[in-house]
């Protein structure tokens, strides 16, 4: 038994444990969170716009957490009856929320039998007559975007809940289409009045919660008999605008919650036959426990207390089989869940948990045990030691970094209108106020512009009838180009450019200026260990701009679309993509060098280059079990070399690889090309 002086003391190995292990310093999680606002402001769907929830967008970084997006509507609205329509909606598809036969938090969805205007097919797909109304059938909405998604991405999904799940790399990423609703649901107006004792949330946080409204995502009460036609009420832009709002202590208990169920779930599914808790529990009782308690209660010397305080509550509400959401008390979310015996075997497992307090952190297997971590003398002796100023600046750099590499992910990911997001991300980057703003409207701004280039300026070459012309027309994007190519690999892009205009010395160039760090990529990791050694041994490290320091270390995957500038050797994988050609930058580098030395006459360069994109093949970050592109490159280096042989083994490697998105892999019509050639020949 720990006196209150060991408490305190353990609380603070516990708080260094845990922002080293899931949370971060106050500094990190502010660069996560301004990652993700910066990404939604800049990204743009034609039809979507998009919120990023759940863990990672709240800014904890703990394994097995799901990735939670939601797709929203642009051309729906949904509103109550007795609400005007604003006149700046009325070119949107209305939909009126309308009581639902079942607990309170899910509504009916209606469309005016005199609203003509319906666009969105798997709106009007899900329309269901009954009577004289028409209504939103919830399942066959969101059944149609499941089947969707796995038939244009060719990635195994499944329906849960209102979500559609897809693992990618080892990932699992919910993505769930919903519709906005504009003005706040009646059945939670007692929260916006709700008496606080202790002033959280406060009263700005509350109108701008409100002001922003709530989402209809597609799934039913299931404990109700019918779930075909329901939607049930989203809170999830309010709960990450609460959880943005905790301290840093607050974040970390959230932090321990998320810990320790991941530890019991095991148990409580062996036990229990059911996964019967959840995160969403834990996370709305971590809301009561800081609205019913006062704010100085939440500090790093009761941090473990502060965990214990929700522990406790769990336990009241599982013996009264009673959890009453956040928004809406009446709903009680273990309705459907804990009851009976479960509810019995479930309180059971908790106070046994109850007993062993500290040591209740010593259960489990999914992550180490923190107990265990927490009383290991060396263990302890690293959670008190400061760390360096060499460290502390790298790990900050390496978090932007992979803030960096995300923001290029959802640039190609979207829709865009390229000349606004430019007009926008210049405009940003010139009022932004911190370090961090600064960094990422800046990467947006050298992207957009970028890809303005390419999408504007380069496809001028593909109709022009003579090489002056057609080199005028390249020569206009290259100064839109070279910012951006100055962030590490991205400089294979210009290298591309200048492949394009046949000035073949100048890629091969920038290929060798670029291969060793091309070897460094590690996805989904931004920084290789040994990359990160070689700059935390320099001690001029931390007295660059951040900025000079990123750019030498930016490593990341080409990534082509049909509308960019790309090599014509790659025209079969860009008609037959749906949205995107991923090639890890090694094998690029190494393929774009070939085919520079080829055209060059240099065949010792390019026996050589062949060579290393051979061993490439087998590369554990960037090999052909990882991108099937890697294989293609192969094949069509043989296939130059008029080796039609081995080209058909590279590419038949290619098409049974099992890496992703084989579904847009034209490798099978390569070999049929190259057996054809043969024959004619």
């Amino acid at each position: 038994m720990m006196d209150s002086t060991e408490d305190e003391r353990m609380s603070v190995l516990l708080s260094k444990y845990l922002e080293l292990a899931y949370t971060g310093t106050q500094e990190v999680v502010d660069i996560k969170r301004k990652a993700y606002l910066s990404k939604r402001h800049f990204e743009s769907y034609e039809l979507f716009s998009i919120f990023r929830a759940g863990s990672t967008a709240e800014g904890l970084n703990i394994l097995g957490s799901d990735v939670d997006i939601m797709f929203i509507m642009k051309d729906v609205i949904v509103m109550y009856p007795d609400q005007c329509i604003p006149p700046n909606m009325a070119h949107k598809t209305i939909l009126y929320a309308r009581a639902a036969d079942c607990r309170p938090g899910y509504v009916l969805l209606q469309l005016p039998l005199l609203q003509k205007r319906c666009y969105s097919r798997l709106l009007t797909n899900a329309l269901v007559r009954i009577e004289d109304s028409m209504f939103v059938s919830s399942d066959i909405f969101r059944e149609q975007f499941v089947s969707g998604i796995g038939k244009h991405t060719g990635v195994k999904v499944e329906s849960n809940g209102p979500a559609c799940t897809k693992d990618t790399t080892g990932e699992q990423q919910d993505i769930v289409f919903c519709f906005p609703c504009h003005g706040w649901p009646k059945e939670a107006n007692e929260w916006i009045i709700r008496t606080r004792p202790y002033g959280w949330p406060h009263q700005t946080l509350i109108d701008n919660i409100v002001h922003h409204g709530c989402h209809l995502v597609p799934v039913g009460d299931k404990c109700s008999e019918n779930t075909f036609l329901k939607w049930r009420i989203s809170f999830a832009t309010a709960e990450r605008s609460l959880v943005h709002s905790f301290s840093h202590i607050q974040l970390k208990v959230y932090a321990l919650l998320k810990y320790f169920l991941k530890q019991i779930k095991g148990i409580l599914k062996e036990t229990i036959g059911d996964d019967i808790l959840c995160s969403y529990f834990l996370k709305t009782i971590l809301f009561h426990a800081i609205e019913n308690s006062n704010q100085l209660f939440w500090q790093e010397k009761n941090l473990f207390y502060c965990f214990w305080f929700c522990f406790k509550i769990l336990i009241a509400l599982v013996k009264a089989g009673f959890c009453p959401n956040y928004f809406i008390p009446a709903n009680n979310l273990f309705k459907r869940k804990v009851h009976g015996q479960h509810q019995q075997i479930l309180l059971d497992v908790l106070s046994n948990y109850h007993q062993m307090k500290w040591k209740c952190l010593s259960v489990g297997n999914f992550f180490k045990p923190i107990w265990e971590q927490l009383c290991n003398p060396s263990v302890q002796a690293q959670l008190v030691s400061p760390m360096t100023t060499q460290d502390i600046v790298f790990n900050q750099d390496e978090l932007f970094l992979h803030c960096i590499q995300e923001i290029d992910v959802a640039i190609y990911a979207a829709s865009l209108c390229i000349l606004r997001s430019v007009r926008k991300a210049i405009n940003s980057f010139s009022t932004s106020q911190s370090e961090s703003d600064e960094l990422f409207t800046f990467t947006y701004a050298m992207k957009y512009l970028q890809n303005l280039a390419e999408q504007q300026v380069y496809p001028e070459h593909k109709v022009a009838t003579d090489n002056k012309t057609r080199y005028r027309s390249l020569r206009k994007c290259k100064r839109w180009m070279i910012p951006r190519a100055s962030m590490g690999t991205e400089l294979l892009r210009l290298a591309t450019f200048h492949f394009l205009t046949g000035n073949y010395f100048k890629p091969l160039e920038m290929c060798k200026q670029v291969i060793k760090l091309a070897s460094y990529y590690c996805y989904p990791k931004p920084v290789h260990p040994e990359l990160k050694a070689m700059y935390c041994n320099s001690h001029e490290y931390h007295r660059f701009e951040r900025i000079d320091r990123l750019k030498k270390m930016h490593i990341y995957l080409l990534i082509f679309s049909k509308k960019d500038l790309y090599l014509p050797h790659l025209c079969q994988e860009m008609l037959r993509t749906q949205r995107c050609v991923f090639i890890p930058p090694l094998p690029y580098a190494l393929f774009l060098s070939f085919l520079c030395c080829h055209d060059l006459g240099d065949t010792t360069g390019r026996d050589e280059a062949l060579r290393l994109l051979i061993v490439v093949q087998t590369d554990d970050e960037q090999g052909g079990h990882i991108y099937w592109t890697v294989h293609t490159l192969l094949g069509i280096c043989y296939q130059t070399l008029g080796d039609n042989h081995r080209a058909i083994r590279a590419y038949w490697d290619s098409a049974k690889s099992q890496a992703e998105y084989q579904v847009w892999n034209p490798a099978i019509e390569r070999i049929a090309v190259v057996y054809l050639c043969m024959y004619v020949s």
